[in-house]
């Protein structure tokens, strides 16, 4: 796999972060909360409490379809970080079978490469036997298992390692030859795997905003709306296929349009945090939930149509994503859906 195969960055990471949580398990609770959050796993039974069919068979259809999809998609989360390390991995090593390191990159080995233990995977193994089937969503955890088992518990131990330069970095061959053994078998499913989910969680977030705003849940609804506007961004960006890297290629065309929107939905999330009989509705006792984190948003935006603009490519050189460029945008991104946890969810 060549290395611009995996230079999505920045852009892929937040396309889904967020997810359904259901909460109360029978059709009688009214209103039904279905929520927002991000990786977070404890609404929901552990793999042990729906490992067997009986404790399968005992959680209602509804919620055992919310159990698999938020794992799917914490499942989502691990394999872009997965992506992500690979891609930095090469920024070191070359890509080629016999191990050696790139001249002139002026970066240490395992540079920004993170690792995950395999307990979501674990659990997604399980849940891929189980109902409701996710069709070929099942099949792809399945086909990816071992390869992406074999990648997170090897950046483990590259972020752990101190000893990998002794011996003629005989440690960092050995992390190699997995590596460049799994990289492939890996990315293909993985990001099939990723524009499923993705597909599937639009789709849900749909009907959650639907419901939010026929409930008159306006501060919720236009927090989440925003959110949702800043993922379609994202979306956008990777559609042109543009990150940081070639920013400058990006067609503001559609994200005009989307930063309009985002403009308005932040007037009118203002406005329903200014009305005190709204507050009370939604159980807010704070009339800045969000602290302008999402004026934040929209200044971020602008900014990145402004580095398009100029022409010039966003400085990529220090450790954090510089003003103007799409990862400083899913950074502030990464805040406000933090921030809608905290107010919405926790």
């Amino acid at each position: 796999m060549k290395k611009n195969n995996l230079t999505k960055m920045t852009a892929m990471i937040l396309v889904m972060v967020i997810v359904l949580a259901g909460c109360g398990n029978s059709k009688e609770e009214e209103p039904r909360e279905t929520k927002r959050v991000e990786r977070d796993r404890e609404s929901f039974p552990e793999a042990e409490e729906v490992e067997t069919e009986e404790a399968e068979n005992e959680i209602p259809p509804e919620q055992m379809d919310l159990i698999k999809y938020n794992y799917y998609v914490e499942l989502n989360n691990d394999i872009v970080e997965i992506m992500d390390s690979i891609n930095y991995y090469y920024e070191v090593v070359d890509y080629a079978e016999e191990f050696s390191l790139l001249p002139d990159t002026g970066l240490t080995y395992g540079y920004r490469v993170y690792g995950k233990n395999t307990d979501i995977l674990d659990d997604c193994v399980l849940l891929a036997d189980m109902e409701p089937s996710y069709g070929e969503m099942d099949a792809m955890v399945k086909e990816m298992e071992e390869p992406l088992r074999a990648l997170m518990e090897t950046f483990l131990e590259i972020s752990r390692s101190n000893d990998y330069a002794d011996n003629q970095y005989q440690k960092a061959k050995e992390y190699h030859a997995i590596i460049y053994a799994n990289a492939d078998a890996f990315a293909n499913t993985g990001y099939d795997f990723i524009a499923a989910i993705s597909e599937m969680g639009n789709e849900r977030m749909a009907e959650e905003e639907e419901r939010l705003k026929e409930e008159g849940l306006l501060i919720n609804y236009n927090a989440s709306r925003a959110i949702s506007i800043a993922r379609e961004v994202l979306n956008e960006a990777d559609r042109q296929g543009v990150g940081d890297e070639n920013l400058t290629d990006l067609d503001l065309t559609e994200i005009q349009r989307l930063h309009d929107e985002l403009v308005a939905v932040v007037a009118d999330f203002d406005a329903a945090t200014a009305d005190n009989d709204q507050l009370i509705k939604e159980s807010l006792s704070n009339s800045r939930p969000f602290d302008g984190l999402l004026d934040g948003l929209v200044s971020a935006l602008e900014w990145t149509m402004k580095q398009v603009e100029s022409g010039q490519l966003p400085d990529m050189s220090g450790s954090g994503a510089p003003l103007g460029s799409l990862g400083h945008f899913s950074y502030v991104l990464g805040q406000c859906i933090d921030r809608y946890n905290s107010v919405f969810v926790d």
